[in-house]
């Protein structure tokens, strides 16, 4: 008779599986667990305590370990003989699925409950069997139930080929588990788990001509956790990229913070400013040209419904917030083709992957507080209203893209200048853009997303009466810099952080 060891985590679809093993003329040996579960339902079965002549020790951590299992299974035609003589039984078939390392991963950080979360016997099983693909069959996944039981129906066997197979998924979703184990438990830096999950299929990518989809990494906490849509057609490609930019923006910058998004530049920004309605339309009055078609994103659960009908006299591809009331949704429902999305905090330290041409690029998250080490390297000191300024631009800065210069004043973006190859032209677009729409610049604080490597940027700003200028440092020029500054009247601050964002 032929004989079957099943000890599973993931129960779904285990009693079918068993009834059409037993119909094939297995024999069932199991963990009590599993064992319980499939006796409740009428199926016979042996639990392999009979073979290690132990019950589960230490709290259930030990159920299989046992020398007596694993020679069953890693035994080949050559050692039946021994096996005989020694009362073991020999397994043709392994199932096993995993404790859900992963699942939980997703959900908590406590580390208890990701140790105890870490199967053991459960890969030892999978591999044995796996090495051992020539004589025995390993299921890993219950979704290869129908594939096992088909092929024992048409063919009263596993084929070698599809034993391979499985073999081939045992060892990936062993590598699977344990890379994800090392990135999850122990951060490291140099294993990432890459077993994508997809979301959904896109209408297209970029453009009409790129095919695309939406997916997260399994076992890694993801924007997709946090974000429900309410209203509207499919997010495209472009909408997620701009739509997350928007929330993690107005997130950095506070309760009622409101961002406005265009291929992937905030076009507009305001700290919470008396009230939310006014918060908006500071945001808004950055540059209401280019925010027309961009994303609007609202750091608060307390949209009203006359802010709701001001946002509908302007074209959003999004709207997303905090949450939304049933009557402000109704106001906004109105624009039919628009998308409404509600949000949670988008989880941080999530490790930031690129792939190009083939090339995966990884690097750690931009996150901290760049102006924690900010020092004034000039005589004129900035007043406390100034250094806040300064803390919003440095905050937007590091959501533009580089070579970026913007301009901002009470709590509120007034220019932006990104994408630049040269850093003067980033600073003198944010000069144009900010009178593009009557903003005063005089009392605005320039910040750039790295150093100014000639004072030409900062003679551009003194022009118009901008008395506060951000950077990194770490020019050689710095002191031609610093002497320009002096030598203005105006105030220069080093952070001593770069925020490029490429």
């Amino acid at each position: 008779m032929k004989k079957a060891l099943i000890s599973v985590f993931d129960k779904n679809g285990l009693t079918d599986f068993a009834k059409g093993l037993l119909t094939q003329g297995f024999e069932i040996f199991t963990t009590k667990g599993t064992g319980d579960r499939l006796m409740e339902n009428g199926i016979k079965v042996r639990y392999i305590h009979e073979i290690t002549v132990f019950n589960e020790l230490v709290g259930g951590r030990v159920k299989t370990l046992n020398s007596k299992i694993f020679a069953g299974i890693l035994a080949r035609d050559l050692h039946m003989e021994d096996l005989d003589e020694k009362g073991i039984p020999v397994f043709d078939l392994v199932v096993v699925n995993l404790y859900p390392f992963e699942r939980i991963a997703e959900i908590s950080s406590d580390e208890e409950e990701l140790v105890e979360n870490i199967d053991i016997g459960g890969v030892a099983l999978l591999r044995a069997a796996a090495k051992n693909y020539e004589r025995v069959t390993v299921v890993s996944d219950p979704i290869q139930y129908p594939l096992v039981i088909e092929e024992l129906e048409r063919y009263g066997e596993i084929r070698k080929d599809i034993s391979k197979k499985l073999a081939k998924s045992a060892f990936e979703r062993v590598i699977h588990y344990d890379s994800t184990i090392v990135a999850r438990l122990f951060g490291s830096s140099k294993m990432i788990s890459l077993n994508v999950k997809p979301f959904k299929t896109l209408r297209y990518g970029e453009n009409p001509h790129q095919s695309a989809f939406v997916g997260k990494i399994e076992g890694t906490p993801s924007a997709l956790d946090v974000l429900k849509k309410l209203h509207g057609k499919e997010l495209s490609y472009n909408n997620y990229l701009d739509m997350l930019s928007a929330i993690r923006l107005s997130q950095s910058l506070g309760e009622g913070a409101v961002v406005i998004v265009k291929h992937t530049n905030p076009s507009g920004a305001s700290l919470f400013h008396n009230s939310l309605l006014e918060t908006y339309e500071r945001a808004l009055s950055t540059d209401p040209k280019s925010s027309f078609g961009g994303i609007l994103s609202i750091n608060s659960k307390n949209i009203d419904v006359s802010l709701a009908k001001r946002i509908n006299e302007h074209f959003y591809e999004i709207v997303a917030a905090r949450d939304f009331s049933r009557e402000v949704l109704d106001v906004l429902k109105k624009k039919r083709d628009r998308r409404i999305i509600r949000f949670d905090d988008i989880p941080r330290g999530i490790r930031e992957l690129r792939f190009i041409d083939g090339v995966l690029l990884s690097q750690e998250p931009d996150e901290g507080k760049p102006y924690e080490e900010m020092k004034c390297v000039t005589s004129r000191k900035p007043t406390e209203e100034e250094i806040n300024d300064a803390v919003f631009g440095l905050n937007v800065v590091r959501y533009v893209r580089s070579n970026a210069v913007i301009l901002v004043k009470n709590g509120r973006l007034v220019g932006v200048g990104a994408g630049q190859m040269s850093r003067v032209d980033a600073a003198r677009i944010a000069i144009e853009k900010a009178k593009e729409f009557t903003h005063r610049l005089d009392g605005a604080v320039m910040v750039s997303d790295a150093f100014f490597p000639f004072p030409d940027s900062v003679e551009l700003g003194v022009k118009e009466g901008i008395e506060v200028f951000v950077e990194p440092g770490g020019s050689r020029r710095d002191d031609e810099v610093i002497r320009t500054a002096e030598a203005a009247g105006v105030t220069l601050l080093f952070t001593g952080k770069r925020l490029f964002r490429h």
